[in-house]
């Protein structure tokens, strides 16, 4: 993943508390609760992001949508 890409999808989330994002090594860092997973891959994030949110879904779309444009 690009490193300023993982960067601005980091920034994006640092408003959500339930999960926490940070641009780790050219990829994402994901932080929930105790559990944690590294991605390399955007395609691979997503998806993973999308099944943990929870109630923070509305908001991930968001993150999303925004991202897409």
């Amino acid at each position: 993943m690009d490193m300023q890409r993982a960067r601005q999808i980091a920034r994006s989330f640092s408003r959500l508390k339930e999960l926490q994002v940070e641009e780790l090594s050219g990829g994402l860092l994901v932080r929930q609760g105790d559990h944690s997973s590294y991605f390399v891959r955007e395609s691979c994030f997503w998806p993973f992001v999308f099944k943990v949110a929870g109630d923070a879904c509305p908001a991930v779309a968001d993150i999303e949508s925004k991202l897409a444009a």
